[in-house]
């Protein structure tokens, strides 16, 4: 049997045609995974079996500096779409408008696309992967819901036999950065984020992350995913982590939790799914309580395979810029055996239930009358609406003005519930304000 040599190997790899790529965006992302093609090219070359040129760079200012050679950059996005020579698109642009034209047109014209943009993925991904799919192209998107962790294959591959019953996860580094400081130092979140600015963890307007865009996008792409049917962003319950403050967190950790935020969905009865993000207690004892920092994380629960948890750096330009060039090789292989359009549509529309159906437990903090019975009237009021208390923490914070400060955790039940019962208690003279609720995963 013949033995090829490394210099046969070699020249049949300088032979081959190379594949042609053009990239949309040059900015952390796309100058991440510039980097990697061009520092691994060897590498890369090898595991495709040919070359990948980036051949030209779309961006909106010509005049940065940047890694990459002068000559390979234009402004002119869509001339890059529609150059027959191209056989790869990298969408890294972000955001909905001009990106969704860009990569309808590259996959009209005939082009696999590589995307890291997971609000066009979450708001537009049902239609531009059934014209993929049509088209025997693919549309590949890994880095929009992990970043750096493989989340998507997985969903979509090893873990395709098993009905997924739930996942939950830390899908949003920023936001689990700031949570790590009030934790750990006792800081404020206008403190917190202040100092993830500072660091680059944050941009100037956080607005995506604290209140919890970011992780929904993520969310609803994965749950597709796991469920095989279209997850909407809108269907995906969604708060963000403004209200929350070092108070909280000090009585979340003496109940024997910490506070995350957290993106969770749930197969309910009925072929549906509970899709929510929104901060929340968790045991210490969970693997997500020690996922700290810019580090993401995604615990997901299969029928067969048990629970799993994948883990790693969610954001950066090393991290995301790895999933792109993974989903390339991936795709430059197909093109090299001549096979393609492995990416399925998703048919039809997750049913998808409200907030008010979640059966779960609730901690809730509030400040009350220091008098008699003041308790039994709390605990009353929480018992009409079908709510009943498993743990307490309290303390006087004003011996003058008489006035304490609870903090609950209730045993399970209805949302629908427990939200009526928050609206008793605004309404009781025993409360002076209903300072906090969150919700509890065990």
């Amino acid at each position: 049997m013949k033995t090829v040599t490394e210099p046969q190997e070699a020249n049949a790899l300088a032979a081959a045609k190379p594949v042609r790529v053009g990239m949309l965006g040059f900015g952390t992302v796309g100058s991440g995974a510039y980097r990697m093609l061009d520092l691994n090219r060897e590498a890369i070359q090898r595991k495709i079996g040919a070359p990948v040129d980036v051949v030209r760079i779309g961006v909106r200012d010509l005049s940065k500096e940047r890694i990459a050679d002068r000559s390979l950059f234009t402004d002119d996005l869509q001339s890059i779409v529609d150059d027959p020579e191209i056989e790869v698109i990298l969408e890294l642009i972000g955001g909905v408008d001009p990106a969704g034209d860009l990569v309808e047109r590259a996959l009209q014209g005939g082009k696999h696309v590589v995307t890291a943009n997971k609000e066009l993925i979450a708001k537009k991904g049902a239609p531009l992967i059934r014209l993929a799919s049509e088209r025997g192209l693919d549309l590949h998107f890994e880095a929009a819901a992990g970043g750096g962790i493989p989340l998507i294959q997985p969903l979509r591959h090893q873990l395709s036999g098993n009905d997924v019953i739930g996942m939950k996860g830390i899908l949003n580094g920023t936001t689990n950065v700031i949570l790590t400081r009030m934790t750990q130092e006792g800081v404020s979140l206008e403190a917190a984020l202040l100092e993830a600015q500072a660091l680059g963890y944050a941009e100037a307007d956080p607005t995506a992350d604290v209140d919890g865009h970011d992780a929904q996008y993520k969310l609803a792409i994965l749950a597709s995913i796991a469920f095989g049917k279209e997850v909407r962003p809108e269907s995906v319950y969604r708060e963000g982590i403004r209200q929350l403050t070092a108070i909280d967190i000090g009585y979340a950790d003496k109940l024997g939790y910490t506070i995350k935020l957290l993106a969770i969905v749930d197969a309910v009865e009925g072929e549906g799914v509970l899709a929510r993000v929104h901060p929340t207690l968790i045991p210490k004892t969970h693997p997500l309580a020690s996922v700290n920092d810019v580090y993401n994380a995604l615990w997901v629960r299969g029928d067969f395979v048990g629970d799993l948890m994948f883990s790693g750096r969610g954001a950066g330009a090393e991290a995301t810029g790895s999933a792109v060039v993974g989903d390339l090789i991936d795709i430059c292989r197909n093109i090299r055996i001549g096979g393609a359009g492995n990416t399925m549509p998703w048919e039809t529309t997750a049913n998808t239930r409200p907030i008010e159906e979640l059966k779960t437990s609730y901690y809730v903090r509030l400040i009350v009358q220091d008098r008699p019975m003041v308790l039994g009237e709390i605990a009353t009021l929480f018992g009409r609406r079908n709510v009943s208390l498993s743990a307490m923490e309290m303390k006087v914070i004003d011996t003058k003005g008489k006035r304490g400060e609870i903090a609950f955790l209730t045993h399970l039940c209805v949302e629908r519930d427990f939200r009526q019962a928050i609206k008793d208690l605004k309404d009781s003279d025993a409360v002076i304000s209903v300072e906090n609720w969150i919700r509890v995963e065990e």
